[in-house]
């Protein structure tokens, strides 16, 4: 989707829609609303495996969520790791959406983490454009571990100079991140010195709106982390994920935020695609309104981080 700078592609998309709400797309088999299930078992008498079966509801409920969220979300972030793990037909899946929807921002959450060649062969997996070959998951943004280096990264600078978006990781949400990211080096924690590395090596792709689209990914049950490297790197992008299920606060988010109230957007998974069956947005027929409960949870976190954050 994005033709210039991916930073400001997506505030000129927060500020349009009044929102900082990215949705997640963590499809799982065994979460499925039992109608999908159920229109599902048509494919049995055309002679589709229970795999393909089990395909065919994951583009379906995908497909639903987009469509039922796309006027509140700003982005979309795809893990992955829920289409891989069903080979080269849950890829084809996930080319599919992409492709049917390149009005739309999407985030690919695979954390590619190498040097050189190899690197460089992941920046023409979800970037490259040469003539009228595509790259193989066309998207607007993914997320990077740069851990190896500046070599990480190095790759994808010529596409971010084009228009597309990386967020490296530098705190993220799970408990045991503190394991490494929170050791200190001269007294600053690793997770902070990545942040300057990174706010230093994004200085070339700051846009019109002030902020790089060479980002950070930030996880949201860290406040405190996040005001310090809100500090360090002012001018950064974040991606927090980790609100909703994984114990993320609403009233927390100021800590992610430039001064201006942007400079962050915030990505809730489970607590939006699920949200049929689990929380407080639970539809009175929930397998039957999946998508009607994801559309009133959306909203609802959209509107519940404009009262915490102001308007943009």
């Amino acid at each position: 989707m994005t033709t210039t700078n991916f930073a400001d592609t997506l505030i000129s998309e927060m500020r349009r829609k009044q929102s900082r709400l990215v949705v997640g797309l963590d499809p799982q088999s065994d979460h499925m609303p039992s109608d999908l299930r159920e229109m599902s078992l048509a494919h049995s008498s055309l002679g589709h495996t229970e795999g393909e079966r089990h395909r065919w509801e994951i583009r379906e409920f995908c497909e639903q969520i987009i469509k039922a969220t796309a006027d509140v979300a700003v982005a979309f972030k795809v893990q992955i790791a829920f289409f891989e793990r069903y080979g080269s037909t849950g890829l084809r899946i996930l080319e599919r959406i992409l492709g049917d929807h390149e009005d739309k921002l999407f985030i690919i959450d695979c954390k590619r983490g190498d040097i050189g060649s190899t690197s460089k062969a992941y920046a023409e997996a979800y970037f490259h454009r040469e003539e009228e070959e595509d790259a193989a998951l066309l998207c607007d943004a993914i997320t990077v571990n740069a851990y190896l280096g500046r070599d990480t990264l190095e790759p994808f600078f010529p596409y971010i100079k084009t228009g597309k978006g990386v967020f490296v990781l530098v705190k993220t949400s799970n408990p045991s991140s503190a394991d490494l990211q929170d050791l200190k080096v001269d007294g600053i924690p690793v997770y902070e010195r990545m942040a300057q590395h990174v706010a230093e090596w994004g200085q070339s792709f700051i846009g019109n709106h002030g902020y790089s689209s060479l980002g950070l990914v930030v996880g949201a049950t860290y406040p405190e982390a996040a005001q310090r490297i809100r500090q360090t790197a002012p001018q950064s992008m974040f991606l927090v994920p980790g609100m909703g299920f994984q114990g993320g606060k609403l009233s927390d988010a100021k800590a992610f935020c430039g001064k201006d109230g942007c400079g962050a957007i915030f990505n809730f998974s489970r607590s939006i695609i699920y949200a049929y069956k689990m929380g407080p947005f639970k539809a009175e027929h929930p397998d039957a309104k999946y998508a009607e409960a994801a559309r009133v949870a959306a909203e609802h976190y959209r509107v519940s981080l404009n009262e915490v954050l102001g308007d943009l």
